[in-house]
């Protein structure tokens, strides 16, 4: 939601400074590669911070451990930097993307036609303009689901997390058949739940899909 936020934010502003900057934040976002951007926060984190628990979701206190809130707090304090890494890069694409989409469909004939007819810039933009820009984006978010549950592979290799991407990983490596084609199965079955919800969503989103499936 934040990257659709920001990428309409700098379509309404093109070429202003903000557009500037958000498209220089989505630029880096998009072409920094991920262990790179791993690499630089475990440097930060151990050398210039001092913290030594790197490699598991708890620290030792916690590991068996009861749930609690304290317990809540150790873990997101190991899981944080994989999660940041995750959520700039789909950030970035989702805002870069949605600006595209969006200075597109504000040059559409039909947008002329609506402001021809009195309507506000905001009213233009959020009821005709963004409805139409967000179809690849909600698409996309179909495919997408496989790769969240998998995680970041290659930040949790660096953090040495044991999380679903490594395992594959790691199951590849010494030729496992049966964990490998396991979770292909399951990654496969997530691309079609994926698809499947982003249709639905698609159709709520635009009229035309209901009435082209009605038909």
């Amino acid at each position: 939601m934040l990257g659709i936020t920001f990428g309409i934010w700098a379509a309404t502003r093109q070429y202003t400074w903000i557009d500037s900057v958000l498209s220089a934040i989505s630029f880096l976002g998009m072409t920094v590669p991920r262990f790179l951007m791993a690499l630089i926060i475990v440097y930060l984190l151990v050398f210039q911070f001092n913290v030594s628990e790197i490699g598991s979701f708890f620290s030792p206190q916690y590991g068996g451990a009861p749930w609690s809130w304290a317990k809540f707090a150790d873990l997101v304090k190991h899981v944080w930097p994989v999660v940041a890494i995750a959520t700039f890069g789909g950030l970035a694409y989702n805002m870069r993307v949605m600006r595209g989409n969006l200075l597109d469909t504000l040059n559409a004939q039909y947008v002329e036609t609506a402001k021809a007819k009195g309507l506000t810039g905001s009213a233009v933009v959020m009821r005709h303009a963004v409805p139409n820009a967000l179809h690849p984006l909600i698409m996309y978010q179909g495919v997408v689901l496989p790769y969240m549950l998998t995680g970041e592979i290659e930040t949790a290799i660096i953090f040495a997390l044991p999380t679903v991407g490594p395992a594959i990983v790691g199951s590849m490596a010494v030729g496992d058949v049966y964990v490998t084609a396991t979770f292909m199965m399951v990654l496969s079955a997530t691309l079609i739940v994926g698809n499947i919800i982003a249709d639905m969503l698609l159709a709520l989103l635009d009229p035309r899909v209901r009435q082209f499936r009605e038909s």
